[in-house]
């Protein structure tokens, strides 16, 4: 199923002659440098390809004859490769192992090339019959840094002449006739496609782009060993068209600039429609929102705004239709979700979901309602992404400490609709542990796992009517607090630094004695007459709370102790917000 939606959003995107997508035959790689020939195949520049990026130079993505699988052994590229086969030279040198790959080089441009008839092509054979390895470093240095040139991938130009070498149309016709040509292992009946008597492809193309892969790339299918036989089949019966089409489809996809792809944690998500929606555009904007996405809100100008983009995520949380939005959205189109983590050589699917737009979008809005919770500090994300929500489960709140496991099932929870992961709560309560802070991440995530996992009724802010007791219990840990930092200002370190765990794990143990302190600090304000009001304010709202309360429990399960963050961080919110109207 999704090797065969894969190949279908290629056949979709290939009818598009804007898309981009290279046809059978091709690849897009990243070239950095191109050589400059005369007819005569005498070097005249090394001319850089590259792209600057942030700063920084970047490979050129370019569309070249198709790249070959490289397991092991040596197998040249046509008409482009890296230097140690062009030039036969890298950083080492010119090794025996380059020389073997400036030989296999040459050979192929000659196996390929036997019957072209173009100046351009008889200029690169010309170079390489007079190339001297030896002198790769001086010759390049003339023209460009050796060390940046001599491990990029090179193509040649004509000197005066647009475009590259092999693009040149009797170059072109060549390769279109080698793979045709060529012969294959065996003729299968195609297990994506269903034609019959094609092709099978030996090796399927490495996937490049997933976060935390190797940079040569990984597969979804590989197969090298007899272990693998099964039915008679000593191989997956995928055609070379087949192969192609669906390796392209997935490496344009996780492409460097694509708009269809979100990292999360080690989890890095693709989505492609059945057919062309805007959706594709704006969707990973919905998923994983962007701080200025939130901050204009209002802005209606154009679908790809962030005005818009905020539009959208207030209606989908709202449980409005995103057609009110973008009324020719058609949210019944087929929508595909592909979840990749490396795993060395090859890739695991972390999770593989296919529905209607409307359903994602109603998935993605019913998380965020979840998520809902009053803010600390105004410039919080109204809808927080995964990723910042992650970090804040994570030791020292880093990226590279996230659990890899808990990011791809968040991310799974989000967009299948299903239990976020049981583990969630125990990550959540130990960071508030370790740390003895309350952020508003942490009560969101909370929220969200209380009401999802436990269906719980979890209020936005502050509700002074709730009267569950761990609620209630959490309230009057952060009046108890309060009362101390007033009474105590500056004081280095306050009950929540020392109980604030144990209050929210065995409250029959902690608060007899937060209480009895607690008296003595209002005795203390309402000794001070301008604190006098605040002393009673405090005492007032003690008792409201403690009327509600008949015992202190001696223990509280995981998921009380949740309320208990949540009460805790509600009261501790509502004193900050009052201090700023009284102010």
């Amino acid at each position: 199923m999704i090797l065969q939606a894969l190949n279908g959003y290629y056949e979709r995107m290939a009818e598009n002659p804007d898309s981009g997508m290279p046809p059978f035959g091709t690849s897009i790689e990243s070239i950095s440098f191109a050589l400059v020939l005369d007819v005569n195949g005498v070097l005249q520049n090394v001319e850089d390809l590259r792209e600057i990026e942030n700063g920084k130079a970047r490979a050129r993505k370019l569309p070249v004859p198709a790249a070959v699988t490289r397991t092991s052994g040596v197998k040249s590229n046509f008409l482009w490769d890296k230097s140690s086969y062009v030039l036969g030279a890298d950083a080492e040198g010119a090794t025996e192992k380059n020389q073997e790959r400036f030989a296999a080089f040459q050979d192929f441009l000659q196996h390929v090339g036997a019957e072209i008839d173009d100046p351009g092509f008889s200029a690169v054979v010309k170079f390489l019959r007079d190339w001297d390895r030896g002198r790769a470093e001086d010759v390049i240095g003339q023209f460009a840094p050796w060390e940046e040139v001599c491990n990029a991938n090179l193509v040649f130009r004509l000197d005066g002449v647009p475009g590259f070498i092999h693009n040149r149309p009797p170059v072109q016709k060549a390769w279109a006739r080698f793979n045709r040509d060529k012969e294959s292992a065996a003729l299968v009946q195609c297990l994506i496609s269903g034609a019959k008597d094609a092709p099978l492809a030996p090796v399927h193309t490495p996937i490049k782009g997933v976060r935390g892969g190797q940079t040569s790339g990984g597969y979804i299918v590989s197969f090298n060993k007899p272990a693998f036989v099964s039915y008679a089949q000593d191989k997956a019966s995928v055609s070379e068209d087949s192969a192609f089409a669906y390796t392209t489809a997935l490496n344009g996809l996780l492409a460097g600039k694509s708009r269809r792809k979100v990292h999360i944690g080690d989890t890095t998500l693709v989505f492609w429609a059945q057919r062309a929606s805007p959706a594709e555009e704006f969707l990973a904007d919905l998923i994983e929102p962007s701080d200025a996405a939130v901050d204009t809100a209002g802005v209606e100008d154009d679908p790809h705004t962030a005005g818009k983009i905020s539009s959208l995520l207030h209606a989908i949380r709202d449980g409005r239709r995103a057609a009110d939005i973008l009324p020719d959205l058609d949210e019944s189109v087929q929508f595909y979700l592909l979840a990749l983590a490396p795993n060395a050589a090859r890739l695991s699917i972390r999770f593989w979901e296919t529905n209607s737009l409307g359903s994602f979008l109603e998935r993605i809005g019913r998380h965020f309602q979840q998520l809902d919770m009053v803010r600390q500090f105004d410039n919080e994300p109204e809808f927080p992404p995964l990723w910042r929500l992650l970090c804040q489960i994570a030791p020292l709140g880093k990226n590279e400490n996230i659990p890899a496991v808990l990011a791809g099932a968040m991310a799974k929870a989000m967009l299948t609709g299903c239990r976020y992961p049981q583990n969630l709560l125990a990550a959540v309560l130990g960071r508030i542990r370790a740390e003895h802070v309350v952020t508003y991440f942490r009560a969101a995530l909370l929220k969200a796992f209380l009401m999802r996992n436990h269906q719980m009724e979890v209020p936005v802010s502050l509700d002074i009517q709730k009267k569950d007791l761990p609620y209630l219990l959490g309230r009057l840990f952060a009046v108890l607090e309060k009362a101390q930092e007033e009474a105590v200002p500056g004081s280095n370190a306050t009950i929540k630094d020392r109980y604030l765990a144990s209050a929210s794990a065995t409250p029959g143990q902690v608060f007899h004695l937060l209480l009895k302190n607690a008296a003595n600090h209002v005795s203390k304000l309402r000794k001070d007459p301008e604190k006098k009001g605040r002393a009673h304010h405090l005492e007032i709202l003690t008792q409201d709370i403690m009327a509600e309360i008949s015992a202190f429990p001696r223990t509280l399960p995981a998921t009380e102790q949740g309320q208990f963050m949540i009460g805790y961080y509600h009261q501790r919110k509502d004193f900050f917000t009052k201090k700023n109207q009284e102010g």
